[in-house]
């Protein structure tokens, strides 16, 4: 991908990937107090939310591994979670392979139009793939700022 767009969305992930290759599973399942989500919810919202954008609204295949919306769709939390999360070190994978999908699939399209165009629940609207991959620059930033600040509160 030789897009400004679609280099700092890989940049932020890549980021985020590595930020996180060390934290164990026990560590990501930690939910601080006052809050209600941990590492693990960040890393997997990040990648339902990316399947959504870069994905199901572009037309394309989605990927979504079983049980991944109970997990991770918008509005979940870990305390209501009834059966075994993934991995870290299964996240980590599908994140990554999810970026060479973007990649591969998407880095000739992005002035391509959506149909039908989106418009977010905060009004926001969306009319092409750059646009969409735009705003997962900002939901990916967003979460790895919450997973550095999660970490470093059990950390301390």
């Amino acid at each position: 991908m030789s897009h400004f767009v679609a280099d700092q969305l890989k940049f932020v992930r890549r980021q985020a990937v590595d930020y996180v290759s060390n934290i164990k599973d026990s560590a990501s399942e930690i939910i601080p107090t006052g809050l209600k989500n941990n590492i693990k919810w960040n890393l997997g919202h990040m990648y339902v939310i990316h399947e959504k954008f870069a994905f199901q609204l572009t037309g394309e295949e989605t990927k979504y591994p079983a049980n991944f919306s109970k997990f991770f769709d918008p509005g979940t939390k870990p305390s209501d979670w009834n059966t075994e999360p993934p991995t870290m070190s299964q996240l980590i994978d599908l994140l990554s392979e999810q970026m060479e999908r973007v990649e591969s699939v998407l880095s000739s399209k992005l002035k391509e139009e959506i149909n039908p165009h989106y418009k977010s629940s905060t009004g926001l609207s969306f009319t092409n793939v750059e646009q969409l991959l735009g705003f997962l620059i900002y939901h990916e930033a967003m979460h790895f700022a919450t997973i550095k600040n999660i970490k470093n509160i059990i950390d301390s």
